[in-house]
């Protein structure tokens, strides 16, 4: 089925992308806007005078009179603040101030009666959930060319524009449909607070205040009763547009997905990157390389300094991988251990746990796709037959001498639950391979990879050579290959069921 969302729909852009062009990562989000009436929340800021009562009113001065004698105001007026604010829920009767009278203090404002605004609303073509933010108008980014996945995107300023190339995610064939009121109240809310927020966070920032407590939910916005849902109503809609968002790598080596709406940080934007990263090489590769690159200044600065390295590289390889490597065996650790030795350039390590990567991946194989029963009877003298026969059909190259064992004998030492070497199991599961293609994973890996099994024969003799030699390494770019090819075994034990 065709997409029912274009491909050439345009560009929108809410929020500005990170300064350090060097660490960002660009992608175009696809959404339907629709331009509807949803419920605002104003907030109006406190004049001078009823800044000066609250503060005083916190302080102990509570009396009209005492206040009025103290900042030069009639005492009438200074009661009629006083009496605005209980009303306001300001302040308790006594006169101290509220949970709302303290926020009103720390953010100068206060809220208002709900009032109605036309906004517009964003929903994901995928699931039909709506991001939790609106717009009052729809800001295009002007696309200067369109490449397959690719888009590039002029932002900036005419002064000092700033073209970058987004990735984007594909739509997938749901068909637009329309939200529910429920859900356009609640994005209204949620984009409330996210204002308050952000605008608590900016005065912070310029009065050099300590952090405030941020704004509750249930105080900014009540329940919907059926008359606000039923003042719903929509104006124009769907339009098709795609959001122009940014991702980066924070200093501890996560990747941080930036709010498409100028906030802080998007959960929902996080969500969606790493899913899409799973499906998509390129934009993997993307992240990847902007975590390495970024790591190295990261790895100096932690090595000069002494500090803990494991959260560091669990992150970057989180980041590589996705979170499925943290509950998969033992491969986020043993990962760890090869990017640790890599960091001392020493080839020992590298190349031990990368051999024992792929002994973990072909058990793993042999127990998810079991070798047909009739293996166990092969003769020795046609084992190697056999096992060419199945490798040339899976798309290996050749098969060297490693490989060359009793293929039954194999077998009987796997009903036997004997532990398995390397090429113990990697026989097993190449002569296993035809009977379940093309849904074997050896299919896919000798497509990326069709030299891997004459590479893990060399993988064999470098962990032998570097053992032998105490661990001194050979050269920098012999523990990077071993490193790629531990890479591969990870990402394949990750597709297993």
């Amino acid at each position: 089925m065709a997409s029912s969302f274009p491909h050439e729909a345009r560009v929108v852009q809410f929020s500005k992308p990170p300064d350090d062009r060097s660490n960002r990562i660009c992608v175009a989000v696809p959404a339907w806007a629709y331009r509807v009436t949803a419920p605002v929340l104003p907030r109006r800021g406190l004049d001078l005078f009823e800044k000066v009562v609250l503060g005083l009113c916190q302080s102990g001065l509570r009396e009209p009179a005492a206040i009025g004698a103290r900042i030069g105001l009639h005492p009438m007026l200074c009661r009629h603040i006083i009496d605005q604010a209980r009303y306001r829920g300001l302040l308790e009767p006594a006169g101290e101030l509220t949970a709302p009278g303290l926020h009103a203090l720390r953010t100068g404002s206060v809220a208002e009666e709900t009032s109605w605004s036309v906004r517009y609303v964003f929903q994901s073509p995928d699931d039909g959930d709506l991001w939790p933010r609106t717009t009052g108008e729809l800001t295009e980014a002007p696309t200067v060319w369109r490449r397959g996945d690719r888009i590039g995107v002029r932002t900036g300023t005419h002064g000092r524009p700033d073209d970058v190339e987004a990735t984007l995610f594909p739509a997938g064939d749901r068909l637009p449909t329309r939200p529910r009121p429920l859900q356009i109240v609640e994005v209204a809310r949620l984009d409330q607070i996210a204002r308050e927020r952000n605008r608590i966070r900016e005065l912070e920032q310029v009065s050099g205040l300590a952090a405030a407590p941020q704004p509750e939910a249930a105080r900014l916005a009540p329940d919907p009763d059926s008359q606000v849902l039923s003042r719903v109503s929509f104006v124009d809609g769907p339009e098709p547009v795609l959001l122009l968002a940014f991702a980066e790598i924070s200093s501890d080596g996560a990747l941080v997905a930036r709010d498409p709406f100028g906030g802080e940080t998007s959960a929902m934007l996080k969500e969606l990157l790493e899913g899409r990263i799973r499906a998509d090489e390129q934009l993997a590769a993307d992240v990847a390389g902007l975590a390495r690159d970024t790591a190295e200044h990261r790895k100096k600065k932690f090595t000069e300094a002494s500090r803990d390295i494991d959260t560091l590289l669990e992150n970057e390889l989180t980041v590589e991988f996705g979170h499925r490597i943290r509950r998969v065996g033992d491969t986020l650790n043993m990962m760890k251990n090869v990017d640790k030795a890599l960091l001392e350039n020493q080839l020992k390590p590298v190349a031990q746990v990368s051999y024992q990567l792929y002994e973990v991946l072909f058990r793993e194989l042999v127990v998810a796709f079991p070798p047909p029963s009739h293996l166990g009877s092969t003769a020795s003298a046609t084992s190697s037959a056999v096992v060419d026969k199945a490798a040339l059909e899976i798309g290996f190259q050749s098969v060297p001498s490693l490989f060359r064992v009793d293929l039954g004998q194999c077998f009987r030492n796997l009903n036997a639950d004997k532990n398995l070497f390397l090429k113990e199991a990697g026989v097993l599961a190449c002569a296993a391979a035809p009977a379940h293609s093309p849904a074997h994973p050896l299919y896919a890996l000798a497509q990326s990879r069709p030299d891997l099994l004459s590479d893990l024969a060399t993988l064999g003799q470098l962990r032998n050579r570097a053992a032998h030699a105490d661990g001194e390494p050979a050269t920098a770019e012999d523990a990077r290959w071993c490193r790629d090819l531990a890479a591969l075994a990870v990402r394949t034990l990750l597709l297993l069921p």
